[in-house]
């Protein structure tokens, strides 16, 4: 059985692929800021929403799974662990995917000497209350994320019946999505991509800082790379008409 998928609009293909925890229904409120333009596909990966999991869950398998799923070719639109899935179907498919967008995205999710990123012990306590009591930790992740925007309860609320209208994912789909944001180095991939990279960081950032942006530069000279004022890990639900906007520029 293949990937959940939806598509909305028509025009140039843009594909959005949801981050760890989540499913396609995250992107709801975004979509129509695209389909006026592109025809957009979001999918559920492996074990989240409604796509069924798969025994051999690993980064390169569900590239390949979402690569069979989606149309080609595509700007790709990665969020968080999405951005890693992105990167790797990058790799493998140079000619399907046409650019693209790492959005609070980053080729090594943990940080290093000279790399900025969410340090391990914090990743470990972050992943722990989603393992423990996924509903509740999930309630606490967004509320964060939308603290002090305008409309915070009307966006939580959304967002959060958003959420609740798929399966949560499959306990096995995130310790192997876990896995790979604790131990995954794409660095030397995203050095040798073709493709046309944009990089869209968020200021108040908790998982993904916005003082990757230089390092990011640095790593991929060309990378075209914006940092979004007072945007959270979630810049396409707290600030989707600027998103959506320098995404547009960028595949224009």
């Amino acid at each position: 059985m293949g990937l959940f998928v939806e598509t909305a609009g028509r025009g140039p293909d843009v594909v959005l692929i949801h981050g760890w925890g989540m499913h396609g229904g995250i992107w709801s409120d975004f979509v129509p800021l695209l389909a006026g333009r592109y025809r957009v596909t979001r999918i559920d990966l492996p074990g989240h929403g409604h796509s069924p999991m798969r025994a051999d869950w690993s980064l390169e398998t569900v590239a390949a799974a979402v690569l069979e799923s989606v149309p080609q070719p595509a700007h790709w639109v990665g969020w968080s662990l999405g951005a890693m899935v992105a990167l790797d179907a990058a790799r493998t498919a140079p000619e399907v995917v046409a650019s693209l967008t790492l959005l609070c995205g980053t080729p090594r999710f943990v940080a290093e000497p000279g790399w900025p990123g969410m340090e391990a012990t914090t990743l470990a306590r972050f992943a722990e209350g989603f393992l423990d009591d996924y509903q509740d930790a999930c309630r606490r992740f967004l509320a964060l994320q939308v603290w002090g925007m305008p409309g915070e309860r009307e966006l939580l609320r959304e967002v959060r019946s958003q959420l609740a209208g798929r399966p949560q994912p499959e306990r096995t789909a995130l310790l192997a999505g876990l896995d790979v944001l604790r131990h995954a180095d794409l660095r030397p991939l995203l050095r040798e991509l073709s493709q046309p990279v944009q990089a869209l960081l968020g200021r108040r950032d908790k998982l993904v800082p916005a003082a990757l942006g230089p390092a990011l530069a640095e790593l991929k000279p060309g990378l075209i790379s914006h940092c979004i004022d007072n945007a959270p890990h979630v810049p396409f639900l707290t600030h989707g008409d600027q998103t959506a906007r320098l995404i547009h520029e960028f595949i224009s």
